[in-house]
C-alpha cells in the first residue's frame, strides 16, 4: 500500500509539474511577443503592403514609428493586426510628411504611398542701389518691385534677375545667386539716352526668345525701340537650334534690321526644355533658379540643359505654385505644360502681362514708374475702390493709355501697339505771317521798279 501510495504522490507531482511548466512557456512567449518590435503584432498569417515612394527618392519612411527602409520600399502588415496606421516620411532639407491609413490592407493586397516632400523655405536678401536712385528694380521680371535703394526680403535661394530702369537711362540686368540668411548687393550705374533708335528681329523659324545686351525683350518677330544709338548684343534662344548672337550698331532715330536663319543643333550633348501656363505670365524656376516668364505668344525655351532630371516650379500671383520633374536627354526637347490652380483665397493683389510694339517702351501704373516692356507684374497690391490708369511710354511714339477697376486675384494681359508720333502741322498764324511777309515783299519791289522809272524819266 505505501509503495502504491508513494506512486500516486509522483504521478500527480509530474502532471503539476507538466502544467507549470507549459503555463511558464506561455508566459515566456507572450512576454518575447511583446519585446519583438514589428510594424503588426503577429496575429495571423495573412499580410498586405503599403508600398512606399516620394518625391524626390531616398526619404527615411517608417510605419507606426517602426523604419521600414529608404523610399521606395514595401512595408508588410498583418490583415488581422490593430486597424490603423501612420506613414512617416523624412528627408534632410523637407519637411517631414506624415499621412495616417485606417484600416489594414486585404491579404494579397499592396496599398501605394505616395509623399510629395516640399522642400524646407531658406531665403534671403538683394539689396539693390543705382545711380541715379529713384529707379524701379524689378524682381524676376515682375515678380516683385521696389524702388532704389531698397531691398528684396524672403526671396528663395538660387539665380535670380534683377533689371533696374529708369525712364530716359538704358536699363540694367544682371544675375544674381542668393543664399540663405545673406544679402546679395546689387549696383546699377544706369546710362542717359541721349540719341535713341530701334531693332527689329526676325528669324526663321519664328518664336525664338530674344535677349539684347542679355535682357529679355519677347519673341521673334519683335521690334524693340529705346536703345541708345551704339553696339548691341542680340541673342537668340530657341529649342532644338544652336544659340544665335551678333552684335548690331543702333543709329540715331533709324531701325536697324535683323533677320537670323536658325541652325538646327548638331550631335547635340545637351538638351532643352519648353515651358508653357495657363494663364501665361508665370515665373519659372528650374532647379531653384529664375529662368524667365510664360508668354502668351508661345513655349519659354531654356536651352543647353545636360542630362538629367530638374524640378520645375512656376510661381504666379493668385494661383497654386505648380511643381513637377522632367527629364532631360541629349537632342530631344522636353515640355512642360501647366493648367495653374486658383489659390484657395483670393489674393489682396493682381497681376499683369504687359508687352509692347516695339518692346522696351516705359510702363506707368497710376502715374509711378514700374519698369519696361514686356514686364509681367505680379504682387501689384489692390484697392477696390479706385481705378487704375496704365499709361505706355516710348520717345518718338504716341503715348498708350488704358484705366479700369482691377478685382484682387485678376490677371490682365495688355499687348499696346504703339502709334509713331506724326509731324505737326503748320499753325494758321505761321501761315498768316508767311503771307503777310511775302505781301511785304511785293510792295518793297514795286516801289523800287517805281523809283527807277522816276529816276529815268529825271534823267531825259
Amino acid at each position: 500500500m505505501f509503495g502504491t501510495f508513494i506512486l500516486t504522490i509522483m504521478e500527480n507531482i509530474g502532471k503539476i509539474v507538466s502544467i507549470i511548466l507549459i503555463i511558464a512557456v506561455a508566459m515566456i512567449g507572450a512576454v518575447t511577443a511583446a519585446d519583438t518590435p514589428s510594424v503588426s503584432q503577429p496575429i495571423g498569417g495573412d499580410t498586405g503592403y503599403y508600398y512606399i515612394s516620394s518625391n524626390p527618392s531616398g526619404a527615411s519612411a517608417s510605419v507606426d514609428g517602426t523604419s521600414v527602409g529608404l523610399t521606395p520600399t514595401t512595408a508588410t502588415l498583418y490583415v488581422t493586426g490593430p486597424p490603423g496606421h501612420t506613414v512617416t516620411v523624412s528627408k534632410q532639407g523637407y519637411q517631414t510628411w506624415n499621412q495616417y491609413f485606417s484600416g489594414n490592407p486585404a491579404a494579397g493586397q499592396t496599398i501605394n504611398v505616395y509623399a510629395s516632400l516640399v522642400p524646407n523655405v531658406q531665403t534671403g536678401t538683394i539689396y539693390v542701389s543705382s545711380s541715379p536712385s529713384g529707379a524701379s528694380a524689378v524682381l524676376d521680371n515682375g515678380y516683385d518691385q521696389i524702388i532704389t535703394p531698397g531691398s528684396f526680403y524672403s526671396v528663395s535661394t538660387g539665380y535670380h534677375t534683377v533689371q533696374v530702369s529708369m525712364a530716359g537711362y538704358q536699363p540694367y540686368s544682371t544675375n544674381i545667386p542668393v543664399s540663405a540668411t545673406a544679402t546679395s548687393n546689387v549696383y546699377a550705374t544706369l546710362t542717359p539716352n541721349q540719341q535713341v533708335g530701334s531693332i527689329s528681329v526676325s528669324s526663321i523659324p519664328k518664336s525664338a526668345s530674344v535677349y539684347i545686351d542679355n535682357i529679355f525683350q519677347g519673341m521673334t518677330n519683335v521690334v524693340v525701340g529705346n536703345l541708345y544709338a551704339g553696339p548691341h548684343t542680340v541673342t537668340l534662344k530657341l529649342a532644338g537650334y544652336q544659340t544665335w548672337t551678333n552684335t548690331v550698331a543702333v543709329n540715331s532715330q533709324q531701325t536697324t534690321y535683323i533677320s537670323a536663319t536658325l541652325t538646327p543643333v548638331s550631335s547635340p550633348q545637351t538638351g532643352d526644355l519648353q515651358v508653357s501656363s495657363s494663364p501665361s505670365g508665370a515665373a519659372i524656376y528650374l532647379n531653384d533658379d529664375y529662368k524667365g516668364t510664360t508668354m502668351s505668344t508661345g513655349p519659354f525655351s531654356i536651352t543647353g540643359l545636360n542630362p538629367g532630371t530638374y524640378s520645375v516650379v512656376l510661381k504666379k500671383t493668385g494661383y497654386q505654385d505648380y511643381t513637377t520633374s522632367t527629364t532631360i536627354l541629349a537632342g530631344s526637347t522636353a515640355q512642360v505644360s501647366a493648367v495653374l490652380q486658383p489659390a484657395g483665397t483670393p489674393s489682396s493683389t493682381a497681376s499683369a502681362e504687359i508687352t509692347s510694339d516695339p518692346s522696351g517702351a516705359d510702363v506707368y501704373i497710376n502715374n509711378a514708374y514700374k519698369g519696361i516692356t514686356p514686364l509681367n507684374f505680379q504682387n501689384v497690391p489692390i484697392d477696390t475702390t479706385q481705378a487704375y490708369t496704365v499709361t505706355i511710354k516710348m520717345t518718338g511714339y504716341e503715348p498708350y493709355t488704358t484705366s479700369g477697376k482691377i478685382s484682387p486675384g485678376q490677371y490682365i494681359q495688355i499687348d499696346a501697339a504703339l502709334t509713331p508720333s506724326s509731324q505737326p502741322a503748320p499753325a494758321e498764324n505761321s501761315r498768316t505771317i508767311w503771307y503777310v511777309i511775302g505781301g511785304i515783299g511785293i510792295i518793297a519791289v514795286i516801289i523800287l521798279i517805281a523809283y527807277v522809272v522816276m529816276q529815268r524819266k529825271k534823267a531825259d
